[in-house]
């Protein structure tokens, strides 16, 4: 299965209160040890004002450079391709909804919180060293085939409370999948680490507990990857009302000449997982 970059980018970057308005320069690489699978960057720019969030895609080769998304709320997402004037829209809240309807089961969940006593500075800031490690099994059913997993992840939290609105805990009351298993996985981290995280990393091993019994393909069971996110610059400022909305004329794209951004299958991974 693949990993929802899509749905996770929304739930990462959308709907952060914050009463001023912040900008934020960062980058973000995700490694794994799979071959197929590339490593991926992104050098991005970020501007919160309340609901209303928008990212510059920078440099990488995760999204185009020169591209950004927009949203007033964080339910619905607009990529806009400024060179060929058009736009795509994800529609998070309908993406979490399905996930929450979807036959996912998560079993032996064990958790633990440390706070570390390191409180190096990124951006200028002073933080605090958290570090949560999650422990679970999930089952889904793929083709009516339930397919088994143990994850271990570990995440490590520098945040600063210098800019006290801006904060994830917003998604634990925002985004709701509608299953309860689900939700309190999304609430881990989002309610029990104050503060906004201007580095963090995540570590990911998935070990398959079960897989088809005719196959014959020979499938290392235990995968690890990686992600870092490093907050490089964070300010305050006053974006402008059209900083938010897709530009007038823009139309929406059609389905033959449809972004990357757009044709994303959906599925639903621990966080992480490819």
């Amino acid at each position: 299965m693949k990993r929802t970059l899509l749905l996770g980018f929304a739930l990462l970057l959308f709907a952060l209160p914050s009463t001023a308005a912040i900008q934020y320069e960062y980058v973000l690489k995700t490694m794994t040890e799979d071959a197929v699978v590339p490593t991926t960057d992104l050098q991005a720019r970020a501007i919160v004002d309340g609901t209303k969030t928008r990212v510059d895609f920078i440099g990488g080769n995760l999204y185009p450079p020169g591209n950004y998304v927009v949203t007033s709320d964080g339910s619905r997402l607009f990529f806009v391709d400024p060179t060929k004037k058009w736009y795509t829209e994800f529609n998070a809240a309908n993406a979490v909804s399905a996930i929450g309807a979807s036959s996912i089961k998560i079993e032996n969940l064990r958790t633990d919180l440390k706070q570390l006593p390191d409180r190096p500075k990124f951006a200028g800031y002073e933080t605090t060293h958290f570090q949560l490690t999650v422990e679970y099994d999930i089952t889904v059913r793929m083709r009516e085939i339930p397919l088994k997993q143990s994850v271990y992840t570990v995440i490590d939290n520098w945040t600063t409370t210098s800019f006290s609105d801006l904060t994830l805990t917003v998604l634990a009351n925002g985004m709701r999948t509608g299953n309860p298993e689900i939700d309190q996985m999304m609430d881990l981290e989002t309610t029990k680490i104050t503060g906004f995280p201007l580095k963090q990393t995540v570590s990911i091993r998935t070990t398959l507990l079960t897989r088809a019994t005719n196959s014959k393909l020979k499938v290392n069971p235990t995968r690890t990857s990686a992600r870092e996110m490093r907050v490089t610059a964070i300010r305050e400022m006053t974006p402008k009302p059209t900083d938010f909305s897709v530009p007038a004329g823009y139309t929406r794209a059609d389905s033959i000449d449809r972004p990357r951004i757009a044709t994303q299958v959906l599925t639903f991974e621990p966080p992480g997982s490819k």
